[in-house]
């Protein structure tokens, strides 16, 4: 593994020193890339070179959700050849991944991690096959295999993503067309509500019309939770979700997309009217 990145918004830059330095000592990698979003001002550039260390490659934007920033992520990795982690910035991995990597890629290609402090464990086991295990330090630690498809919760889903393995072989893999039409779709959402789709999702539908349909993941990390996202109002929240992924639907539909992607509209359009349904009717 050369590089370990991660990306988060510029309100949230402090997780580099929390977790992130840590992770990269950790990993012993050669290179250590940090994604700010939200980034529109000199003034904010020179605070991140205030704050960041020098060796930690700073790459900014705005973007203005995840979604985005991952999919430039991952342009820019395959782009430059890069053997590299992306992790959640508010996860700090485990000192035996860095001895399990190896034979994780060598056997599997590629990779998710998933953390400890998950509450959602059995609805990730239950949409999983078993693999096998990796076996470090006398510890036997299972490989599951997440199911990319789903019918209603997930359409599509990438599984657990506290830290995605960007190897070559799943760079190479991916259908750039794709990821062009998902760009595109997203730029399209309402900026207010883009942050209502989930990076899982986007790079759950990447990865299947790139020709993966399992992705293989272990548990070993732990979830700081950065807590800045409480919500107050879950029946808004479900017409939201309902109608970003609409949106979203409806764009890759509009640039020649079918197949699940039509599954995937129809879905999210039920969803939006049932929710808007049940919201009228309670208020």
């Amino acid at each position: 593994m050369e590089a370990l990145i991660t990306y988060l918004p510029f309100y949230r830059v402090h997780e580099v020193l929390d977790y992130f330095l840590s992770n990269v000592k950790l990993m012993s990698v050669r290179r250590s890339i940090v994604y700010v979003d939200n980034v529109f001002k000199d003034r904010q550039l020179e605070l991140l070179r205030r704050i960041i260390p020098e060796e930690v490659e700073i790459r900014y934007g705005n973007w203005r959700d995840r979604n985005l920033t991952f999919m430039r992520i991952l342009r820019d990795a395959r782009e430059e050849g890069l053997d590299a982690l992306v992790v959640d910035s508010d996860n700090l991995l485990e000192e035996e991944l860095v001895n399990v990597d190896g034979e994780l890629i060598s056997r599997f290609g590629y990779y998710t991690v998933l953390d400890h402090e998950t509450k959602g464990r059995a609805l990730f086991l239950s949409r999983s096959i078993r693999l096998g295990e990796v076996n470090v330090n006398g510890r036997s630690i299972e490989v599951y295999g997440y199911r990319i498809p789903g019918f209603w919760k997930g359409v599509f889903f990438i599984g657990p993503k506290q830290a995605v393995r960007l190897s070559k072989p799943l760079l190479e893999s991916i259908n750039l067309s794709v990821l062009g039409k998902i760009e595109e779709s997203l730029k399209n959402i309402e900026p207010g509500i883009r942050l209502y789709v989930s990076d899982e999702t986007t790079l759950g539908l990447l990865l299947y019309y790139s020709g993966i349909r399992i992705m293989p993941w272990v548990t070993m990390s732990h979830h700081m939770h950065h807590g800045s996202t409480i919500v107050n109002d879950k029946r808004t929240l479900k017409l939201l979700v309902a109608t970003a992924h609409a949106q979203l639907g409806r764009g890759l539909v509009a640039r020649g997309m079918g197949g699940r992607v039509l599954w995937y509209l129809s879905r999210y359009k039920i969803s939006q009217l049932l929710n808007f349904l049940v919201s009228y009717a309670v208020n």
